[in-house]
């Protein structure tokens, strides 16, 4: 099969793809043993990953084998969250709980902690269940075949993948990223615009991907922007944290006071758990308040410092785009892209 994206792209296509499917095979029999948290989120990274990689390097693969990876790896992703998501919150009660001063709050926090401990222990059979359908799939073992191919394939050629076709494409995919980001910049501006400030953290985390993927094409000259995407993707996503903490908490209080209700007759008793939701509420408002102040004066300070601009200095060194189609910039969660400084020039 011919295939559009010349041999430098495929490389830096089988080289990625590789390391992460390898990172991915790594942490799935620890995912299995739920000894250690850490276990899942490195395996949702890899996941993630892998889902960017196959997004942009779509030519350099046979369509069949793409539709086929793309949807395992986005179902095992799926399959991972949600027990990722309660082993985060449980740590985050844990947490709370050791520093915890004031005694009447202990209550209502042990009691949803209870609850999540509970919902996580359920899950564990639908993780298990997961990475042995995941396994089985073969996913990881086509990949790991096919580019193996690949770079013997570039190796006898001597491929390497800094060339300017590489760098014209993998800058047209930064700069597709980077448009995204800079189209949601107005929500910083607005700390109640919820929905936009997870579909940046979203774009902060697919520009971080991106540009860690071609940064081998740049002679490693992007960690300084990957660091940037992934502090603007810590800070969202620490929001996002506390808007869902806000949600759960919520949920939580009023199912609790149905319990006591139906169970007592009363909504009485629900009173001691009451000052620990409150407790919870209010870190959650605050920390979140707090993040979004952080975020806001990051931004400002990477606006000062030019240093969108000085990213797409670095991408024009690159040289010139191939004469071809630009990619589709904008995901179903943002604003069509605004033109942002500099970019429109790269």
């Amino acid at each position: 099969m011919a295939f559009s994206a010349d041999p430098s792209y495929r490389l830096l296509a089988a080289q990625y793809v590789r390391k992460q499917a390898k990172q991915l095979a790594g942490q799935l029999q620890g995912v299995r043993g739920a000894e250690d948290i850490e276990f899942i989120h490195r395996a949702r990274v890899a996941s993630r990953r892998l889902r960017a990689a196959v997004q942009m390097f779509g030519d350099c693969f046979r369509p069949k084998q793409l539709k086929r990876w793309r949807k395992q790896i986005r179902r095992v992703t799926a399959d991972l969250g949600e027990a990722r998501d309660k082993d985060v919150q449980i740590e985050f009660l844990c947490g709370t709980l050791d520093a915890l001063e004031e005694k009447a709050c202990y209550p209502g926090i042990a009691r949803l902690l209870v609850k999540l401990e509970r919902q996580r222990e359920r899950l564990q059979k639908h993780v298990n269940q997961a990475a042995g359908r995941f396994e089985a799939g073969g996913v990881l073992e086509d990949m790991s075949d096919t580019t193996k191919g690949m770079l013997a394939d570039a190796k006898a050629d001597g491929v390497d993948v800094q060339s300017p076709y590489a760098l014209a494409r993998t800058r047209r995919h930064i700069r597709c990223r980077l448009e995204q980001l800079l189209s949601l910049r107005d929500c910083l501006a607005d700390a109640e615009a919820k929905e936009r400030h997870h579909a940046m953290r979203i774009a902060a985390k697919r520009l971080r991907y991106t540009l860690e993927i071609a940064n081998p094409v740049y002679r490693e000259g992007l960690k300084d922007f990957v660091a940037t995407a992934k502090s603007l993707q810590t800070h969202l996503g620490e929001i996002h944290d506390c808007d869902v903490w806000l949600e759960d908490i919520e949920s939580f209080a009023a199912k609790e006071r149905r319990r006591v209700v139906k169970h007592f007759g009363s909504p009485e008793p629900f009173s001691r758990l009451q000052a620990g939701i409150e407790h919870l509420q209010h870190e959650r408002r605050q920390r979140r308040r707090d993040v979004f102040r952080e975020l806001a004066e990051f931004w400002q300070e990477l606006e000062q410092q030019a240093h969108w601009e000085t990213l797409v200095a670095t991408l024009q060194a690159g040289g010139e785009p191939p004469d071809e189609p630009r990619p589709k910039c904008v995901g179903r969660n943002q604003r069509s892209a605004v033109p942002a400084v500099g970019v429109e020039s790269v």
